[in-house]
């Protein structure tokens, strides 16, 4: 009799203790860290696709220097709010002035007919840089993507499907002797503190700076900064030192691009300037419908 006791009371405990485990609240997983919730910000992690957000299409905000501003200065329509931006002239030299005044774009506030101009996009020449940079026209043409690699870091623009390399393996910008003038010149990048500096040299000097036909000499230096602000901006100045054309250092305005979400079909467009459809198109449009005639 006593063991069949200690038997019943022994199965009475197990069923409680089973009741109260099946009752209790399960226990409530730990809170996941603020990191795995939300990536952490990457100053120095520059890979990405970005569509422009600054106004001006244009090396520097000098007046009329975007598309944007093209109907307003063609007396279509008012100012946009656009133009409340600063602009300044560029500090041309004697030599420097009487170059761009040889330059007859086919944008900006001196806009011509590409027939009677000169611009190298009317004949589908390289933009080079920092055209390439600056001059990218607007919607889906207006993007940059950077690629960065072990000791190069690529810059892709989507317009003209062009690219340029920076070398940052530690190696020197090589005399200018030393080189072949090139489109997009040649180019070293290093990081300071959490800012991308690119200096470049070895220009051919066909290339302009933009839309409005800012010329450059062979000589020219070139310094870009590249810093990300937030995970979602990129923000660019680009300073020029060309003392034969240009009488101080030329700033840029400040560049501003977005991170583009879902853009992997980015390049599915293959926007390339095509010299048979860029002559007809021209023809066709843009010779009879923009610009100044010749007198």
């Amino acid at each position: 009799m006593h063991m069949r006791a200690l038997g019943l009371i022994f199965g009475s405990l197990v069923i409680s203790l089973t009741a109260v485990a099946q009752t209790a609240p399960a226990p409530k997983p730990a809170p996941a860290k603020a990191a795995t919730a939300k990536a952490a910000f990457k100053p120095r992690d520059l890979t990405g696709t970005y569509h422009r957000e600054s106004p001006f299409q244009t090396y520097s905000n000098v007046p009329g220097g975007a598309n944007e501003l093209q109907a307003f200065i063609l007396g279509q329509a008012a100012a946009p709010r656009k133009l409340d931006v600063p602009t300044e002239e560029a500090p041309f030299t004697a030599a420097g002035q009487a170059a761009f005044d040889k330059n007859i774009p086919s944008y900006g506030r001196r806009i011509t007919a590409p027939r009677i101009g000169n611009d190298p996009q009317g004949m589908c020449d390289p933009w080079g840089v920092p055209r390439m940079l600056n001059g990218q026209v607007a919607g889906p043409h207006s993007t940059l993507e950077i690629l960065v690699t072990p000791g190069r870091t690529f810059m892709f623009s989507a317009w003209h499907h062009d690219y340029r390399v920076v070398y940052t393996d530690g190696r020197k910008l090589p005399n200018k002797d030393e080189i072949e003038p090139k489109w997009n010149g040649y180019s070293i990048g290093a990081w300071e503190g959490d800012t991308f500096v690119v200096k470049s040299i070895g220009f051919d000097e066909r290339t302009w700076l933009d839309h409005n036909g800012y010329p450059h000499t062979e000589d020219m230096q070139l310094e870009e900064r590249y810093r990300k602000v937030d995970a979602d901006t990129l923000e660019m100045d680009e300073t020029i030192i060309d003392p034969e054309y240009y009488s101080k250092p030329f700033k840029s305005d400040h560049k501003k691009w977005k991170l583009m979400k879902g853009a992997e079909k980015a390049w599915d467009e293959q926007i390339y300037c095509v010299p048979s459809e860029e002559f007809k198109f021209n023809n066709l449009i843009r010779d009879a419908n923009v610009g100044k005639e010749k007198k």
